[in-house]
């Protein structure tokens, strides 16, 4: 018999394998601030990608969702060893089965064929929704600090380096590492905060 649930079993893999990761591959490192466009400047633009990458927590939730991503891919491996067996048994016993156990037996693989499938498409989402989970946080701050950034510089828009829009650009307009250390001051801060207030707790 044809082992069609290896193709669900593999979507699967190949589904959580090349779901973006949450801290990209950067490209070359921004400008600092001191030569950053000049206040009023009407087009700037960022790479979101380096920006994931140095933003503080995004380490944490890349190896939280590492985790995850390993439970999604166990359970979809345990499930296809099951059909595999099942498929195995039947071969080897299908010689000597009468023609009504080779239908039930037949039947009982391709159920277990479907809930594969099932339990492929469910996990799928489960893994693109806990993504989204993660890395929201993430991207709300990082465009938070975009947008304080542009009001307080007075820049217009603020264009993506990594999306497919932007095709050149000139070097004197990135802001990425402005954006960069801004985030990096903000996580210092909030880390200083959260100590403050645990020494404080304990007068």
């Amino acid at each position: 018999m044809e082992a069609m649930h290896r193709g669900p079993a593999l979507a699967l893999t190949l589904a959580l394998v090349t779901v973006a990761p949450l801290a990209a591959q950067s490209g070359a490192p921004g400008k600092d601030s001191s030569s950053a466009p000049p206040p009023g400047t009407q087009f700037v633009y960022i790479n979101s990608q380096q920006l994931l990458q140095a933003t503080p927590g995004a380490g944490k939730a890349q190896q939280q969702w590492n985790q995850e991503l390993g439970t999604y891919r166990s359970e979809v491996q345990s499930l296809a060893a099951q059909v595999d067996s099942l498929e195995q048994a039947y071969q080897r016993q299908e010689a000597m089965l009468s023609d009504a156990a080779k239908t039930r037996k037949q039947q009982e693989i391709q159920q277990k064929r479907q809930q594969l499938q099932q339990r492929t498409q469910q996990l799928e989402q489960q893994a693109s929704q806990r993504q989204q989970e993660l890395l929201q946080p993430i991207l709300n701050k990082v465009r938070g600090v975009i947008e304080q950034i542009r009001k307080e510089r007075g820049y217009t828009m603020v264009f993506d380096a990594a999306g497919s829009g932007l095709l050149a650009a000139d070097p004197k307009l990135d802001i990425t590492n402005m954006v960069i250390q801004r985030l990096k001051a903000s996580g210092d801060s909030a880390a200083g905060d959260s100590a403050a207030s645990g020494g404080s707790g304990g007068r």
